[in-house]
């Protein structure tokens, strides 16, 4: 399904601090959603990157400039394009920008430093990746064909047009060999500042996600991504809900079997409610619930296959 524009929702809505306000969870959930897409995504360009690495080389660096590196220079610009969009075809990385900007504008940075932080990271990466881009396609367009140009010959005496034997050297020129050397440079240095900035960012967030405990959109989120949250911050879903919920793993997971049960969805509210007396056998929550779902369940087989069909239209 295609996500709406961003920036057109605010222009068009009038009464848009309370349009914002009512929607405010669901806004949050998609900025973690595209956190996590994007953070997948740059792990897979930068194993393209590792994929080029030959410290060995000349000047220190990456040699993203021979020709057994041209795949992976041209697969890079592919990512980065997908990763980044267009104006009118905004990407993720795009779309989690704009998200991050609505979500904590400028003018409330005293009123939440941490996720005007997160604003400005993302911005940063944003920012620097357009650079990368930018830079990528310099190289893919132009690099070789100006390493190629540097190492001409020059025109021997006697032979070619006479304005070719008046000529100065190109090196003495342009040092064009130089210059790409050193866009080659700021591609490692730009892919690494994009590493590390990113890496404050998803600590940000995750000192953030306690202050998050009563979004009910990002817990259920993190639980059903609970094996990226693992690839991201390294640590289980009891943990992560144990810090939101103030020790209690129980209660975040309650917390999800409320979201499940009131959209009907009764085999995952049943999981969840399992999942929180398996953590905490005493939960009365948890107990009545479960077997309130159960009996349900067992008096009417049809919420058992429309719960289940309801999850795999989720997941396509």
């Amino acid at each position: 399904m295609k996500r709406g524009n961003i920036q057109s929702t605010h222009d068009r809505d009038k009464h848009y601090p309370r349009w914002f306000g009512q929607r405010r969870d669901h806004f949050l959930r998609r900025m973690m959603e595209d956190l996590f897409h994007f953070d997948r995504s740059f792990q897979q360009l930068y194993g393209v990157y590792l994929d080029c690495r030959k410290p060995e080389g000349p000047y220190g660096i990456v040699d993203l400039l021979t020709p057994e590196t041209r795949k992976q220079r041209e697969r890079m610009g592919e990512l980065l394009t997908r990763m980044i969009g267009t104006e009118t075809e905004k990407g993720r990385l795009w779309e989690l920008k704009d998200l991050c900007h609505l979500i904590w504008p400028g003018h409330d940075l005293e009123q939440n430093i941490r996720g005007s932080l997160i604003d400005w990271l993302f911005g940063s990466v944003f920012h620097e990746s357009m650079k990368l881009k930018e830079n990528i396609y310099l190289l893919n367009t132009y690099g070789p064909t100006a390493i190629r140009m540097h190492r001409l010959p020059p025109v021997p005496s006697g032979q070619g047009r006479q304005s070719l034997k008046t000529l100065p050297r190109l090196s003495a020129m342009v040092d064009v060999e130089a210059l790409i050397h050193r866009i080659a440079s700021d591609v490692v240095r730009q892919i690494e500042q994009i590493a590390v900035l990113l890496g404050q960012a998803n600590c940000t967030v995750r000192m953030m996600l306690p202050e998050l405990a009563g979004n009910l959109l990002v817990v259920r989120l993190l639980v059903e991504k609970e094996e990226t949250v693992r690839e991201l911050w390294g640590e289980g879903i009891e943990a992560l809900l144990s810090d939101m919920f103030a020790g209690s793993v129980a209660r975040g997971f309650c917390a999800v079997g409320r979201s499940y049960l009131s959209g009907q969805w009764y085999p995952q509210a049943l999981t969840m409610y399992k999942r929180a007396l398996g953590s905490d056998p005493e939960c009365n929550e948890a107990r009545v619930k479960a077997a309130h779902i159960e009996a349900m369940l067992r008096e009417n087989s049809r919420l058992r296959d429309w719960g289940v069909s309801k999850k795999v239209e989720q997941f396509n």
